[in-house]
């Protein structure tokens, strides 16, 4: 397992009408940052999570439906990744993370999120 902490959280980062939230490391760009939640995580390149993989948001637990191919390479690079929080389509997005159950968590700065 491994842990991330919230930074920051951009002022369009949640939109309650979308069921998805795209998560960033410190060097995102400015024009990404808005619409992002920036992480620390502190050993990125240890992470490898599967389907079937538990990610905690704070005390609120999601299980891992559908993990595009890009996930963790992306994580442990640039600490990038988009969390769906909806069933998996038939057109997925090799970044993005698909989360049970289909509920946006409620996030705040300084959040802990465990991987894996």
């Amino acid at each position: 397992m491994q842990q991330g902490k919230i930074l920051h959280i951009g002022n369009q980062a949640i939109d309650q009408t979308e069921n998805m939230l795209l998560f960033f490391g410190e060097k995102a760009t400015a024009g990404l940052a808005p619409y992002s939640v920036i992480q620390k995580i502190a050993e990125p390149e240890k992470i490898n999570l599967k389907v079937g993989d538990k990610i905690v948001f704070g005390q609120q637990e999601y299980q891992i439906t559908y993990l595009g191919h890009l996930v963790n390479e992306n994580l442990q690079t640039i600490q990038h990744a988009s969390f769906v929080f909806a069933d998996a389509p038939q057109d997925k997005l090799a970044s993005s993370v698909y989360l049970s159950p289909a509920v946006l968590p409620k996030l705040s700065p300084g959040m802990t999120i465990i991987y894996g």
